[in-house]
């Protein structure tokens, strides 16, 4: 291991109204006692005090760089505008409400030092561990992991992920969505191959909070439901033929037929006659309550019911 050898991060954080668990975040950064590092925070048009809470640090504090934007934009947005503007050799992502671990960026320096070879490393998050464990790639303190593992669902969830800045840059994040990052994942895991994942946790995350972000994905309204068709669908343009190259036709399958219920809900009638015509080159069978809703355009009401059931279910697991 080269001890002396520097290796540069740019810890990238997007935030939106969260004046109460921004300090826990920026203080988690300062906290490393890192050199190498630049903290960008981008303020994704927050209306409470999270913007002069971070002015106050930047002042502070060199390595925090900070951007605002005037109105909301999302996720990806706030992403891209940190990752264009980085100058390490690293990217990290650490969501607002979430916090470094001890030494994490230490650590995170150490395997890459080992193991230099990679351009792409994932490490733990606290809440995650008991996952890890039970998944029999994961379950080493060391694996190499590939862009076949998620696509065929060996492997899914969340990392923390560690990104060599220019494998990122060329693979900027989808700002027509607001969430949504794994469609860009997957595109960076096809282009790099192969990624190192480490069992070591860095990052603690907080998912009990109410303003999660990841509560977009639920169906319930409108845009929920047409983000959602609109990724499955891009995700199928770009991964259908890897798809059928990993012998993972199962996985697509079920992708074209929820497609076909999400653009039935939404009333995507010529749309998802295309679909139709997919599924059926695939030898795919939509179910036949779907088909008959098709053909009498009762798209609205099985909207409608889409809803009802997403909330009864979602109220249910809260």
């Amino acid at each position: 291991m080269e001890d002396n050898k520097k290796i540069s991060f740019t810890v990238v954080t997007p935030v939106f109204n969260r004046s109460d668990c921004i300090v826990r975040c920026i203080e988690s950064v300062i906290n490393q006692n890192y050199e190498d590092v630049e903290h960008w925070i981008v303020d994704d048009g927050s209306t409470d005090s999270t913007c002069d809470i971070i002015k106050e640090y930047a002042l502070r504090h060199p390595a925090i760089r900070y951007y605002r934007f005037d109105k909301n934009r999302g996720v990806n947005a706030a992403r891209n505008y940190a990752i264009q503007n980085s100058s390490n050799d690293y990217i990290i992502f650490l969501d607002s409400d979430d916090y470094f671990a001890d030494k994490a960026l230490q650590t995170i320096r150490n395997i890459i030092l080992v193991r230099p070879e990679y351009r792409h490393y994932l490490f733990a998050q606290d809440d995650r561990m008991s996952t890890y464990n039970q998944n029999p790639i994961l379950k080493e303190d060391i694996a190499e992991v590939t862009f076949a593992d998620f696509l065929t669902e060996k492997i899914t969830g969340d990392f923390a992920h560690i990104m060599a800045s220019d494998l990122i840059r060329p693979f900027p994040f989808d700002e027509e969505f607001r969430i949504y990052e794994n469609l860009n994942f997957f595109r960076i895991f096809k282009a790099e191959g192969k990624l190192l994942f480490a069992k070591k946790v860095v990052v603690n995350r907080d998912r009990k909070r109410s303003d999660s972000v990841t509560k977009e994905t639920l169906l319930k309204n409108q845009r929920a439901l047409y983000n959602q068709y609109c990724v499955l669908k891009e995700t199928v343009a770009l991964f259908k033929n890897d798809y059928l190259e990993f012998h993972a036709k199962n996985i697509l399958s079920n992708t074209v037929i929820r497609i076909f219920i999400l653009g039935l809900a939404l009333g995507k009638y010529k749309e998802i006659a295309a679909i139709a015509i997919t599924a059926k080159e695939l030898n795919v069978k939509i179910p036949l309550l779907f088909r008959i809703i098709y053909r009498m355009k009762l798209g609205f009401i099985f909207r409608k019911i889409l809803f009802l059931y997403s909330n009864i279910k979602n109220s249910i697991l809260q």
